[in-house]
């Protein structure tokens, strides 16, 4: 079954698909996602912010539908020690990119309303300076 995607002007929502009609698409790993998680646990959210306009966007943000708070976060490695401390606020300057992922920027959600199953759409809307506030569905993988 093909889920729809909804494709916003700061946000790419893409599949890559194999070369080969025989083997199933391979998820790009720059589309929105999600991790699966329990119950009242945490789990982060992975995208790539791109901004086509003339105008730096600035993400201040963001709101997920099945937790509790969610903050934006970066990983650091400080001497072989993993941690993360929270960002106000991410800049994206006009035809570039900021990626959020593993051990980088990313979103965390926490405090989780349900658990997320690998399958699941999470309602995610992103805000940014001004009145800009962005909606789409993120897909919970592996």
């Amino acid at each position: 079954m093909t889920r729809p995607a909804i494709l916003l002007p700061s946000l790419a929502l893409t599949l890559l698909t194999a070369c080969s009609s025989s083997q199933a698409p391979v998820a790009d790993p720059d589309a929105p996602h999600m991790r699966p998680a329990e119950l009242g646990a945490s789990s982060a959210l992975y995208f790539t912010l791109r901004n086509p306009g003339v105008d730096t966007l600035v993400l201040l943000a963001a709101e997920i539908d099945v937790a509790e708070s969610a903050n934006i976060h970066q990983s650091m490695d400080h001497d072989g020690m993993a941690s993360m401390h929270s960002i106000d606020s991410v800049l994206v300057l006009p035809q570039d990119s900021v990626r959020f992922s593993e051990r980088g920027l990313h979103v965390m959600a926490n405090g989780l309303r349900a658990p997320l199953l690998v399958g699941d759409t999470v309602a995610v809307r992103l805000r940014f300076r001004g009145t800009r506030v962005d909606t789409v569905r993120v897909l919970v993988r592996e």
